[in-house]
């Protein structure tokens, strides 16, 4: 069943999108993600953020736990930024998805890069047993790591499914021992081709006994620049196979949350595409999401613009809401209440 958010009437320069046009959210709702920015945001600009989200239909927030920052040191934490996430999505009726990712020095390989997984998983088992505790109060949904399935993202290792199916099996009852009816997510899997193709990477992880150890997967089905129908990137229609691979393996009852979403625009730049593209591309997700059984909530990647005037740089203008100098974007004119 779909959730249909009616908005008020919108004057979009793209013709396709019309005045007073239904955006249509899956049953559990949509949301927001911000990714490293919040990690180094100062706490005004964080609260400008979330003051935006709140604006729009948005019940959701996936904020990041970067275990590297948070835990500089064995034993000492600098809970800080991630507080304030927290708190503010909290104080803004905003349901919180937590994403906890990336080893500190002291837990990884020497010389390793950021993203690599920690030596001893139980380690990070224990890191994650010491943030549920702290926020079990505020959060229960957990997402295990970001995008395993591209070499950048887990320490370009060439066992990727089998070190993360390992990480995963070390997270899952650490989590649960402290928080039995928490939801446990498998890492958001990023679009990508063989050999990285996240059907590939999860039929892989269930024959490496996975089954058990999450109560949904999490997926990162962009479909810049060409939009859903072309799919070229098979954004989508991994989601499809994925789902697939679940109901073989009797995993049919699980959902698949798409923990991003989105698209750059950045002009110039072969995935940039236009803030009517942006939006019409959004919505579009939105409404394939609603029209699943098996779609849980889905995430907009980001909130703001890292540097708008950057149009060579697709990763800077992935922001839905607001350029970087707060301007409204196109998507904000269609998502605001």
């Amino acid at each position: 069943m779909a959730v249909v958010l009616l908005l008020a009437a919108i004057s979009l320069t793209d013709p396709r999108i019309g005045p007073a046009e239904a955006v249509v959210a899956p049953r559990d709702g949509y949301g927001f993600a911000v990714g490293a920015p919040m990690t180094w945001m100062s706490d005004m600009d964080a609260d400008r953020e979330l003051d935006a989200v709140a604006r729009t239909g948005a019940t959701w927030l996936r904020v990041f736990v970067d275990w590297n920052r948070i835990e500089p040191m064995p034993g000492a934490y600098d809970w800080g930024y991630l507080d304030h996430w927290v708190n503010g999505a909290t104080e803004r009726g905003l349901k919180v998805l937590a994403m906890v990712s990336y080893t500190p020095d002291w837990a990884r390989t020497p010389g390793s890069y950021f993203s690599a997984p920690p030596v001893e998983p139980a380690v990070f088992a224990s890191f994650l047993s010491t943030v549920v505790k702290r926020y079990g109060d505020r959060i229960s949904s957990w997402e295990v790591w970001n995008e395993p399935n591209v070499p950048i993202f887990f320490g370009y290792l060439d066992d990727r499914a089998a070190r993360y199916t390992e990480l995963l099996k070390a997270a899952y009852p650490a989590i649960k021992a402290v928080q039995p009816h928490s939801t446990v997510l498998a890492a958001g899997m990023s679009r990508a081709f063989a050999p990285d193709a996240p059907p590939t990477f999860v039929e892989a992880m269930y024959a490496l006994g996975a089954k058990g150890f999450f109560d949904a997967i999490a997926m990162h089905p962009y479909v810049y620049p060409a939009g859903l129908a072309v799919d070229d990137h098979n954004g989508w229609s991994d989601v499809e196979r994925v789902r697939q691979l679940m109901i073989d393996n009797g995993d049919g009852g699980k959902k698949i949350w798409m923990t991003e979403i989105g698209a750059p625009t950045a002009a110039a730049t072969p995935g940039g595409v236009s803030q009517q593209e942006q939006a019409r591309q959004i919505t579009d997700v939105l409404a394939k999401a609603a029209h699943t059984d098996y779609s849980g909530p889905v995430f907009i990647y980001s909130i703001r613009d890292i540097d708008t005037a950057d149009v060579a740089d697709d990763q800077d203008n992935f922001g839905a809401l607001l350029t970087s100098d707060w301007q409204p974007k196109a998507a904000a004119e269609v998502l605001t209440r």
